[in-house]
């Protein structure tokens, strides 16, 4: 397993692909194409916003405000799962407290729902867990209230226990991944080709999903041809073994994947 290091022999593919959910998929490719590498996007989940009476009924705390010290956001899925508690009107009494958000694109997305005190984080939801002990006035908030999580039906980091014992989070489940019915047509063609190089995991659950659709397809044997990039250890562990080339991003952040992906198309798929 590499880290961060690309050699220089040829292999005969033609595209990266991406498997995150959409619209972040498509950004993916946009962004890869600024690069100039071939890249092409075949989202294997999809976000879906639970029930919001339910999600409501079932808080642990008020949603009229007041009752928490602040939110976490490790997902803009969890942004606009939580607005939908609201009917998409972000209710006054949230919109002063801090909010800790992973990425920039969640950073903006908050900003654009009303929130007004946003620190930005990289690096998954660990890359938040410093920002929010450093940047938490525990003297603000002298109730100690917890801070809120909304969060996904299945989570790869556990920010309740990462802050614990100093900071209480209060988790609330807002939105589901869920497989997407059916992986585009043009990616499995082009997988069933041998065109794809590589491929972008971020999230263990989208590496063992992405194994499983190439076994329901019988394209198993492509891995063999295929390098593979991702977040961390753990996530290559969960996409299995068998990959032509295993490379693990120092830090998991979408900019370095992509980075890596750049230098594998082109010192890898063109030569250069």
């Amino acid at each position: 397993m590499m880290t961060d290091h690309i050699p220089t022999h040829h292999i005969r593919a033609d595209l990266v692909l991406t498997v995150r959910p959409s619209p972040d998929a498509a950004s993916d490719v946009a962004a890869l194409g600024r690069r100039g590498v071939a890249a092409m996007a075949a989202p294997l989940m999809q976000a879906t916003c639970l029930d919001a009476a339910k999600t409501a009924a079932g808080s642990p705390i008020s949603l009229a405000g007041g009752l928490a010290g602040g939110l976490i956001f490790t997902s803009r899925h969890a942004i606009l799962g939580f607005l939908g508690l609201f009917d998409g009107a972000l209710p006054p009494a949230w919109a002063s407290l801090p909010v800790f958000a992973v990425g920039r694109a969640s950073g903006r997305v908050a900003r654009e729902a009303g929130f007004v005190d946003v620190t930005v984080g990289t690096g998954g939801g660990a890359g938040l867990v410093p920002l929010i002990l450093a940047c938490r006035d525990l003297s603000r908030d002298p109730t100690g209230a917890p801070l809120l999580w909304p969060c996904a039906v299945h989570r790869g980091f556990d920010m309740q226990a990462a802050l614990a014992p100093q900071i209480g989070v209060t988790m609330l489940p807002v939105y589901e991944m869920k497989p997407v019915p059916r992986v585009d047509d043009g990616a499995l063609a082009a997988l069933a080709e041998g065109r794809v190089g590589a491929v972008i995991l971020m999230s263990a659950r989208s590496a063992r999903l992405f194994r499983d659709m190439l076994t329901r397809h019988d394209l198993e044997p492509r891995i063999n041809g295929m390098a593979l990039i991702a977040g961390s250890k753990g996530i290559a562990a969960a996409a299995g073994s068998g990959w032509s080339e295993e490379f693990v991003a120092r830090r998991a952040t979408r900019a370095r994947l992509l980075a890596i992906a750049a230098l594998f198309y082109h010192r890898r798929m063109t030569g250069r």
